[in-house]
């Protein structure tokens, strides 16, 4: 008979000021894949492990369907029947617990390949997998490398990330959105830049920044199957 697994915090860890269960290593300067994230949509702290890790979160700092996640916020206890008709209690400590706007929630891994395809984590992922679907009634999903960092598009969402406001560009976002809405979607970075008429500084183009931010907020749809550029696609929201 399969046991009932548990999660520590009960919540999944989803709640203001969630972070790592597991300890923080001291930083190695000689080895950099790991670091420290300023990810707003952290509700924690949020260091990360991997490079790849980073990239993970960089893909959901840019969707504007999830609200909200927290670091390794959790320890699953789960079990393995054995073959004497037991079970061997195991733990594991998920690298992301999201919630989308829509207040559904999921877990996420950010596994290398080839660590994917070893015999430990083999025999243990179908069960992790059952104890977060069966018990607690969450996705639990494992990303490689080979998804995270298809191209262009974690390239574009790091360049949508660079032009997040720290603070406001008001008159840029206001006229932005006057235009969008007077010449209609699907449209053109370029037209609505040029269109808008702003000034901007040497080197900046505020339009362009405000475009991203829009899409940050789910106000627009950006084409993220090629490069970003001036001839980028602008379209409807899930158009």
């Amino acid at each position: 008979m399969r046991k009932i697994s548990k999660t520590t915090p009960a919540d999944l860890g989803l709640s203001a000021g969630s972070g790592p269960v597991r300890k923080v290593k001291r930083r190695n300067y000689y080895r950099a894949v790991d670091g420290d994230g300023g990810d707003h949509k952290a509700l924690g702290l949020s260091p990360f492990r991997s490079l790849l890790e980073r990239d993970l979160r960089t893909l959901l700092s840019a969707n504007p369907a999830i609200q909200c996640y927290a670091i390794e916020p959790h320890t699953l206890e789960y079990f393995i029947p054995t073959e004497t008709g037991g079970h061997a209690k195991r733990t594991y400590v998920p690298d992301v617990v999201l919630r989308y706007r829509d207040c559904r929630a999921a877990v996420l891994d950010a596994k290398a390949f080839f660590f994917g395809t070893t015999k430990s984590w083999l025999k243990c992922e179908p069960h992790i997998t059952a104890a977060y679907n069966i018990d607690h009634n969450v996705p639990f999903v494992v990303l490689s490398e080979g998804i995270i960092r298809l191209q262009p598009r974690l390239s574009n969402c790091e360049i949508m990330k660079r032009h997040r406001y720290i603070v406001e560009d008001v008159a840029a976002l206001i006229r932005t959105r006057d235009v969008i809405a007077n010449i209609g979607l699907p449209s053109t970075i370029a037209i609505v830049s040029e269109a808008a008429r702003i000034n901007s500084p040497e080197g900046c183009n505020r339009v362009y920044t405000a475009i991203m931010n829009l899409a940050l907020a789910g106000e627009i749809d950006l084409d993220l199957s090629k490069p970003f550029s001036m001839a980028t696609e602008i379209r409807s929201r899930n158009q």
